[in-house]
């Protein structure tokens, strides 16, 4: 019985040797596993923590990016992402550069203004190939030319780059400039104005309130058409996580596809980050930004795609617009090493 027994305890003490060496080889095979792979003790791939700021409250110019949010591309990428709304006391350049997001949006004007200053911001894709700015005009005193401008009450957001630009290079003369507040009641009322607005936006509104109106890009009528909404990050985000970038580009413009065709599924989502606006306004955005992405170059190289030779366009009109002093290397300024 005392054999029996002692027989028992020497069994036992082998089975807790090899659960105690099991133990510990498992233990040293986690270790390893999430300091070589980056993986967790779950076997699932670790999310890198992101966020982007976009260049205003949530609306159809930013599409892609939430359509990439809420179809979980970002987390297919290993992004944990999150997207914070822009607005008037928000710059996202500011954001980026300070580095407390990863990425942002802006203008082709504005990186370059901001380089010229020394804020080392790189634009690593463009959604929107046409700029949305418009002159917008009451049908019957439609603006045919820039130069109609002149000695007329023009409603402009004070110091914007495609202002400077006309007034130094068009001869536009003693027009009666007033800020432009984002409200478009006093242009309803002045039938003889002239107010700066979005196709994608204010064309919406003035629709709604059944005013007969016309729209002229500015893009069109004086060939200044930085691209808009554009992604940037740093010259050290480039650097020191590459990786990052360009799944976050990647991402991203899967979104913009995505949003092409299913912009009606991915504008309740939208939504929920700017609910003081309507599903149609949303649904018009979309719609009118489809010629504004899917169009030139966009066509033959895809979504986001960029050129020098735009670039190098846009940076001789701001010299001559005097909003920049020359020399600026433009090639700086922007990358398409993270459009593949």
């Amino acid at each position: 019985m005392l054999d029996k027994f002692r027989k028992v305890r020497f069994n036992l003490f082998i089975v807790m040797c090899l659960m105690v060496i099991l133990s510990a080889c498992s233990s040293g095979s986690s270790e390893v596993s999430e300091s070589s792979s980056g993986k967790e003790s779950n076997g699932k791939s670790e999310l890198t923590k992101v966020t982007q700021v976009t260049n205003w409250f949530a609306e159809a110019e930013h599409g892609g990016q939430y359509a990439a949010l809420q179809q979980g591309f970002y987390e297919e990428a290993g992004l944990d992402m999150k997207i914070q709304s822009g607005g008037p006391q928000v710059s996202g350049i500011q954001l980026v550069a300070s580095g407390k997001v990863e990425f942002a949006m802006a203008h082709a004007d504005e990186v370059l203004m901001a380089r010229a200053q020394g804020i080392p911001i790189v634009a690593i894709a463009a959604p929107l190939q046409v700029n949305p700015i418009a002159f917008m005009s009451h049908t019957e005193n439609k603006l045919n030319q820039i130069e109609d401008l002149s000695g007329k009450t023009t409603y402009i957001l004070p110091g914007q780059p495609f202002w400077n630009y006309i007034l130094n290079t068009h001869d536009v003369k003693n027009v009666k400039e007033i800020a432009y507040t984002g409200s478009m009641a006093n242009f309803v009322a002045d039938k003889t104005a002239y107010t700066q607005g979005y196709v994608t936006n204010e064309a919406y509104s003035l629709g709604q309130e059944g005013i007969d109106f016309t729209s002229m890009l500015i893009a069109d009528a004086t060939g200044y058409n930085p691209y808009a909404c554009m992604l940037i990050t740093t010259e050290d985000q480039i650097k020191d996580n590459p990786e990052m970038v360009q799944a976050y580009v990647e991402a991203s413009l899967k979104g913009w596809e995505y949003y092409k065709d299913n912009y009606e599924e991915v504008n309740p989502f939208l939504q929920e980050y700017n609910p003081d606006a309507t599903l149609e306004w949303f649904t018009f955005g979309a719609k009118t930004s489809k010629d504004l992405i899917w169009t030139g170059d966009a066509l033959e190289h895809g979504v986001g795609y960029m050129s020098l030779e735009r670039w190098e366009t846009l940076y001789e009109q701001m010299v001559d617009g005097k909003l920049l002093e020359a020399p600026l290397d433009v090639n700086a300024a922007f990358t398409t090493e993270f459009l593949k």
